[in-house]
């Protein structure tokens, strides 16, 4: 039977409920009765009926939110680097709240390299400290531009669904189902959601959206024309993607758009010219037909109802905004550098700077030219918004939202997206300003805002230990990496243990002191060890008592002992670093990095967390490009045997032109496309290259220098 986990405040309500013969409040449905909540989700049926997408293994929301299995939650940030001004400023957390209590500020923007869904489940559960307080709710823009569909495009080879086509579609739209429902939980109420399709998976996640969102939320089916042209013998060639507008409220953010007017409209409309060469064209100052009415005077011998008070005509009159026809009546001038143009409508063509994309290019499948995000950021948010795009690709949202001075959080899988992000965020005063009215080579010229590389779901042990230093950050660190919550029922008062910090399941959590150097290096967890918290806790202690500890610091399992008073103590001990959690190991995944190109965008759905493994790589030069000598990763393939040759590597990232201090990304090979003799064709090397390899689980080596 399934446990529930209710707070003394929520057994009160049930209390009461059952004492006054009412019902419980409804939202404690799921705890009560989890199973019936998985099946019948109690909020959404009480919701306005809409159309619903029914498939094989769709969850209720509730389902979804109150997930308890350990791989299936959040899990912990981890800084990886961090950069000022775009200059390295720390590698670890214990830098990055310094950096931040010496500028008095509680947020950095972030790029998050990991699995977005295991990003968005931390957000939702608003525990890590990074981040605590600062994103769920606090989001006021989400745009996403994900996978269009899987491997198979929904169909088989004769032109119908084949079994194993409907169930990647079912599992497909289920994995962007669930990140939707995590992403509507982070939004702030004036907040707005843009979903970037294609033609293909636009009915489906239409209902998605509506049943997620409300159909009263949804605003616009955006038609963007991507391209110009598209040849198909066969079909009407497709040129467009679709935008999804979405709010969170009926109270949202929206600043209009406008774009400029046509040349013929100008023409026609506007065809007077002022002796500066303004050009307008003129109004009616007549009140005649008027509703209301209008001010009667005489102007210049011509007696009328006028639009305007006689104080205001003067005015006009003064600053020479008054046009006279050739019959002598005034008419207001209305010059075309003061209109805003043409308000935005839902198709949205010839929306790019001339040449903008080519000097956006940074060499990425699927990018989007940043003329798109910039109206959609300008329509939906506001300077100092927080700005979110989980699959984040090559950067654009964030980069837009720097420059438009908005804060902004990027997630991504994959290395070769996270080193394409970091790269253009540290060279974006290099790269082209925003703005209709900008010449076409203006530059930015600033330096980006503060910002970290974070991982989510794959650690450096290393960096944890290093947390040591502050005892705070060391535990909430290891207790969100195992899920546990932080002990709020003073059980280390109740068994008079010190090292009691979290609880699991109503149990104690101790967390083995490596903070004290003593436990660190000459202390082990054995039988003795666990007889002293029996001792210690004077008899209190029974049941399961959990340890978290790094594997080196025990010699000994899971062992039951007996208290004074003969009852059983299970120690259960929490150990890391852990390839694979000994209790998840049949449900644990890991994701392999794209070793292709057309693989980049794949839908990513990592769960639990991993260690990072040591990568080593050695290549020389040759003539054209560069030969890899050595390569090696620890990691396993499916069945449980180590790889060999590059049959592990996943993609190699270059530097060709090094310059000893910041690792910055030219060229991406990937594995696929390096040769059986392990040689790789590159142009532009110069004396000074740097090399990262990067295996199939996302393990990266530290970057191999070779200089002439």
């Amino acid at each position: 039977m399934a446990k529930t986990h209710l707070t003394d405040e929520e057994k009160t309500q049930i209390i009461d409920a059952l004492n006054q013969d009412t019902e419980p409040p409804p939202e404690l449905m799921s705890k009560l009765f989890p199973h019936v909540a998985e099946k019948y989700d109690v909020a959404a049926l009480d919701r306005a009926k809409i159309a619903t997408l029914e498939y094989a293994g769709k969850r209720s929301e509730a389902a979804i939110l109150n997930q308890t299995s350990s791989v299936e939650n959040g899990s912990p940030l981890q800084v990886e680097r961090c950069f000022e001004k775009g200059s390295p400023s720390g590698q670890t957390q214990l830098d990055l709240v310094a950096y931040m209590q010496k500028e008095k500020t509680d947020w950095m923007n972030l790029i998050v390299q990991g699995d977005n869904l295991q990003f968005l489940k931390t957000c939702y559960q608003n525990e890590d400290p990074l981040i605590k307080d600062k994103v769920k709710g606090k989001v006021k823009l989400v745009y996403i531009d994900p996978p269009f569909a899987t491997k198979s495009d929904f169909v088989a080879k004769e032109g119908e669904d084949s079994y194993s086509d409907k169930i990647d579609r079912a599992e497909f739209i289920e994995g962007l189902r669930e990140r939707f429902v995590y992403i509507r939980e982070l939004l702030h109420p004036e907040a707005s959601l843009y979903l970037h399709l294609d033609y293909r998976m636009n009915h489906y996640v239409r209902v998605l959206l509506d049943e997620i969102l409300g159909r009263a939320n949804f605003m616009s089916e955006i038609i963007w024309k991507r391209t110009s042209a598209h040849s198909d013998a066969k079909n009407y060639g497709n040129v467009h993607d679709i935008i999804l507008f979405y709010t969170k409220s009926q109270s949202y953010i929206f600043n209009a758009q406008y774009t400029d007017y046509s040349i013929d409209h100008k023409m026609k409309r506007y065809r007077h010219k002022d002796s500066d060469g303004r050009l307008f064209t003129d109004g009616d100052l007549v009140a005649t037909g008027l509703k209301g009415g209008g001010y009667k005077y005489n102007w210049k011998g011509m007696t009328k109802e006028w639009r305007c008070p006689l104080e205001t005509m003067e005015r006009y009159e003064k600053e020479n905004r008054l046009y006279y026809t050739k019959a002598g009546l005034p008419r207001i001038k209305r010059y075309l550098d003061e209109v805003k143009g043409n308000p935005v409508a839902d198709t949205w063509v010839n929306i790019f700077p001339v040449n903008s994309q080519a000097a956006e290019r940074v060499n990425y499948p699927t990018q989007k030219p940043e003329a798109l995000l910039e109206r959609i950021i300008s329509a939906s948010s506001n300077p100092g918004d927080l700005v979110m795009d989980v699959f984040a690709g090559s950067g654009t949202t964030a980069a837009v939202a720097e420059k438009l001075g908005r804060r902004w959080i990027a997630c991504d899988f994959g290395k070769h997206a996270i080193y394409t992000m970091q790269k253009r965020m540290l060279r974006i005063g290099e790269s082209k300003a925003l703005g209709k009215d900008v010449s076409a080579n203006q530059k930015y010229e600033k330096s980006p805002q503060p910002f970290c590389i974070v991982s989510c779901g794959a650690y450096d042990f290393s960096r944890i230990m290093n947390l040591r230093e502050n005892k705070d950050a060391y535990i909430n660190f290891v207790l969100g990496l195992f899920k546990l919550p932080r002990d709020a029922k003073n059980l280390n008062g109740k068994y008079k243990l010190a090292n009691i910090y979290g609880e699991k399941d109503g149990e104690p959590v101790e967390v083995y002191p490596v903070w004290e150097d003593e436990y660190l290096k000459n202390i082990r967890i054995d039988e003795d060890y666990l007889q002293q918290i029996i001792i210690q806790s004077g008899g209190r202690l029974k049941g399961a008592y959990y340890i978290i500890t790094p594997e080196t610091c025990t010699i000994i399992g899971d062992t039951t002992l007996k208290n004074s008073s003969g009852d059983d103590v299970h120690f259960k001990l929490l150990k890391f670093p852990y390839k694979i959690l000994e209790e998840v190991s049949r449900n644990f995944q890991i994701i392999e990095q794209p070793n292709a190109q057309e693989n980049v965008n794949s839908l990513i759905n990592a769960t639990g967390f991993y260690f990072n493994d040591e990568v080593e790589i050695k290549v020389k030069k040759i003539k054209d490009g560069l030969k890899i000598t050595r390569f090696k990763t620890g990691i396993l393939d499916k069945t449980g045997n180590k790889y060999t040759g590059l049959d592990g590597l996943a993609m190699l990232l270059v530097d060709v032109d090094y310059d000893d201090h910041i690792f910055d990304i030219e060229k991406t090979i990937f594995a696929k496309d390096i040769s059986d003799n392990q040689e790789v064709r590159i142009s532009g090397l110069t004396n000074s290259v740097a090399v990262i390899a990067v295996d199939k689980h996302g393990n990266e080596s530290a970057p191999f220098i070779f200089k002439d």
